[in-house]
């Protein structure tokens, strides 16, 4: 059952249950924009598909991971590497400063545990900018 279904079975469950038993009547108006809609959400499906793939793909997040784990944060800042940072020079020329010193910032905040509370609250919010990023851009 389709959302708008629900929507329309809230509304008037008569109305609903007569187009279940008789057929629902369209306009060519609505069975385009139901096309759109349809043809929208799969378009929505494949490029989130597309993301999560990369990303899972592409090297780790290695302060992200220190600092908040494995999760819906560092996947949203792996997203937004994919759909941001990749596409500009500048954006490849800093991923590539952080893949070479990630490592090292690693080893200095295992030692220092004030440090990654702080390092983790700043990546928390990086990580909730990027993931509203993401969704902005995918959802377009």
């Amino acid at each position: 059952m389709s959302a708008s279904e629900l929507a329309q079975l809230g509304y008037c469950e008569r109305a609903t249950h007569f187009d279940w038993r008789h057929g629902a009547k369209r306009t060519p108006e609505q069975i385009q924009a139901q096309d759109r809609g349809n043809a929208a959400h799969q378009q929505f499906y494949r490029d989130s598909i597309a993301v999560a793939r990369a990303s899972e793909r592409k090297g780790r997040c290695f302060v992200a991971t220190l600092a908040l784990g494995e999760g819906d944060a560092t996947t949203a800042l792996r997203a937004f590497r994919d759909l941001y940072l990749r596409k500009t020079a500048g954006g490849r020329w800093l991923i590539g400063a952080y893949y070479r010193s990630g490592p090292a910032v690693c080893e200095v905040l295992s030692r220092h545990p004030r440090m990654l509370q702080v390092v983790r609250l700043g990546v928390s919010l990086a990580a909730k900018a990027a993931a509203w990023a993401v969704v902005r851009k995918l959802s377009r």
